[in-house]
């Protein structure tokens, strides 16, 4: 049940200079990618958020000056009245229609259990986004969070902000160089003294918010001692989790043969048509020459307890299909849509890696599960790269005076 109120800080002037500030987080831009030159080719945050490392503890200062100079430009302006910012992502062509709300949310313990995460964090990783926040004075980045919202109460006030007339409405372009290409930012203004404010606020403490991403700018609030931290929240039927598919390569061919056989007392395997989605449970394996369904045994999901960690598909595969073929290998990871599916079939085809495998997507009920687990033991985490939420909430949007 966090406590939260209304941002203050600093927004793009309008709509326009929103479409040429904003960029993706600065965890997914590397340099020298054709992403990172399309967005330092204008007025970007990438000037302040993504500072060359070759300029050492100077980068920070200069951070601040770029800072400072998109306002001096109107590029940025103060809004210092509490308010809560409705945002919706959407992209027809794919199906994608995510709301959710920007606020402050409190910071708090993880042993609390009112903001919840299931990743393990680093000191060491914060070190960076802990200088520019100082440098700044502002908080950048924003973590992104899920809410059962059960009752679909927090959809429908969302839903009902997003009737009226938005404050900025642009289309994310990249010059084609990132995924959210072609992403639709529709984004409302909601006072915090206002019926609707008051009624988003009263929503979100009835829940426990559960970090989809960005566990390290979380966790940077709390190393910092802030009381509160810019935090993106989307109720759980809005914010899907996307499937996260692997690659792999450098394995013996004849363990690769006789894999089947091995896991006939653990899975069905059949032969199967096409690289797609598949349901909870089911493992499609893709080859040059043929593609395979591993369904898992009935009486093998049940030999795995209760232990929410091991009942995931991609626990399963590490776990007990990994383990067959010969140690060391090479693997790969790419979201499970069509793009990704492309790749890696391109890859697989080329010769480059042996095999791809698709995973079902992780639920919301079983990243809950296992999240709520770790509050009692922090041991308890998701597996690397277990979860994927797309498109990324957009940086710039809003800037927190924290």
């Amino acid at each position: 049940m966090p406590e939260n109120k209304g941002l203050v800080g600093l927004r793009p002037v309008d709509e326009a200079a929103a479409e040429i500030f904003t960029a993706p987080p600065y965890d997914v831009i590397t340099y020298g990618t054709p992403l990172q030159k399309v967005l330092s080719g204008r007025e970007n945050l990438i000037h302040v958020h993504l500072r060359p490392s070759e300029e050492g503890e100077a980068r920070y200062l200069n951070a601040k000056k770029a800072l400072d100079g998109f306002i001096a430009k109107g590029l940025l302006i103060r809004d210092d009245e509490p308010s809560y910012y409705v945002y919706r992502q959407s992209k027809k062509s794919v199906g994608l229609d995510r709301i959710g709300v920007l606020l402050a949310c409190r910071v708090y313990d993880y042993k609390e259990g009112k903001v919840i995460r299931h990743e393990k964090t680093f000191d060491d990783k914060v070190v960076d986004r802990r200088k520019l926040c100082e440098a700044t004075g502002y908080q950048l980045e924003v973590v992104f969070s899920v809410v059962e919202d059960r009752e679909r109460k927090l959809m429908e006030a969302l839903r009902e902000v997003s009737e009226s007339k938005p404050l900025y409405s642009f289309m994310s372009s990249f010059g084609g160089a990132s995924d959210m290409e072609g992403v639709r930012n529709d984004v409302w203004k909601v006072p915090e003294s206002s019926g609707m404010g008051k009624r988003i606020k009263r929503l979100i403490e009835g829940e426990n918010a559960y970090i989809a991403d960005g566990h390290h700018r979380y966790h940077c609030a709390l190393c910092m001692g802030c009381n509160y931290v810019q935090m993106y929240i989307s109720p759980s039927g809005s914010a899907r989790i996307q499937p996260y598919d692997r690659v792999v390569g450098s394995m013996n061919v004849e363990d690769l043969e006789a894999l089947p056989a091995k896991m006939k007392e653990k899975f069905e395997v059949a032969e199967h048509d096409k690289l797609e989605v598949p349901e909870k449970h089911h493992i499609i394996f893709y080859f040059k020459d043929k593609i395979l369904m591993f369904k898992a045994r009935s009486d093998f999901l049940k030999g795995l307890g209760d232990d929410p960690v091991a009942k995931l598909d991609c626990s399963i595969f590490k776990n007990h299909i990994l383990p067959s073929l010969s140690q060391g290998g090479k693997i790969g990871y790419f979201p499970g849509s069509e793009t990704g599916f492309a790749h890696m079939k391109k890859l697989v085809d080329s010769g480059e890696y042996q095999f791809a495998v698709s995973l079902a997507p992780v639920e919301f009920n079983e990243l809950k599960a296992v999240a709520d687990r770790g509050i009692a033991n922090p041991e308890v985490v998701m597996p690397q790269k277990s979860t994927y939420f797309w498109p990324k909430i957009l940086s710039g949007l809003f800037m927190y005076k924290f």
